[in-house]
């Protein structure tokens, strides 16, 4: 008789407050802007964008990677462990069913987060909407896209400071962009970010409405002052153009 594999634990971010990283908040970006959801925030990332506005979920000091922030991080404060069970209990908490998964880059964790979906999908007859947040990089395996109801690829240009054979696999960008399930949004500053998208959009069909286009932005003064370049640059380009709405609400704070 065989026995059954336990379930690696889960690595998750934490707050300010030390708690792992899992909040009742409205959504910011993207195809859902302004939804209340569930979001789990997971630990890791395969990338090291040099703007990133989660580098405490990777940037650890022994890295050794320069962020714009000139900070690293101590794993050991800002990563911690939850089972099957006490995440699913965590999500349970709140009172809502929309749930987003994000990090870091949660596809590292794909196979320890299905029992999760397995566990809440088993104990309600209302349906769980999980959205994934994703930089595009790992494919998803069937076992784990079986649960997602809404992939949001996040794909990385060269403002990001990353070697494109890195941030970019035609692989899963192929993938993502066949499925009916799939959005992806860009972070621009400037116009030499544009030409990018538009080469990557026709380099893998990606369908334009499935495009959104994000002011770069770690402040809402930086917003306010980038949201309507990128706003035209949406008009002209036909693209979809979304708010970054926790700045306004939130700023930079963990958990919101």
């Amino acid at each position: 008789m065989t026995t059954k594999p336990s379930v690696l634990p889960l690595l998750l971010a934490v707050t300010a407050a030390q708690r792992p990283e899992i909040f009742h908040s409205l959504q910011g970006e993207g195809p859902h802007l302004g939804r209340p959801s569930v979001f789990v925030r997971f630990s890791e990332c395969n990338l090291t964008c040099h703007w990133c506005d989660t580098p405490y979920t990777w940037n650890w000091q022994e890295r050794g990677h320069e962020h714009e922030n000139h900070k690293r991080y101590d794993k050991a404060l800002e990563q911690v462990t939850l089972d099957v069970a006490q995440l699913a209990a965590e999500i349970r908490s709140f009172p809502c069913q929309n749930l987003v998964l994000t990090g870091g880059e949660p596809m590292l964790q794909q196979k320890r987060i299905v029992p999760v979906l397995e566990q809440l999908r088993g104990e309600t007859d209302a349906p769980w909407y999980v959205d994934l947040e994703t930089n595009g990089t790992v494919l998803p395996a069937a076992s784990f896209d079986r649960y997602v109801s809404c992939y949001v690829v996040s794909p990385k240009l060269s403002n990001a400071k990353v070697d494109e054979r890195q941030r970019i696999k035609a692989e899963a960008m192929t993938w993502f962009a066949n499925s009916p399930k799939a959005f992806f949004k860009f972070v621009v500053g400037d116009e030499s970010d544009l030409v990018e998208i538009k080469a990557l959009v026709e380099r893998f069909n990606i369908q334009q409405d499935k495009v959104f286009l994000l002011p770069k932005a770690s402040t809402l003064e930086e917003l306010e002052a980038n949201q309507a370049v990128v706003a035209n640059m949406s008009l002209q380009a036909g693209y979809r153009f979304s708010d970054r709405l926790h700045l306004r609400l939130y700023g930079r704070k963990r958990g919101f």
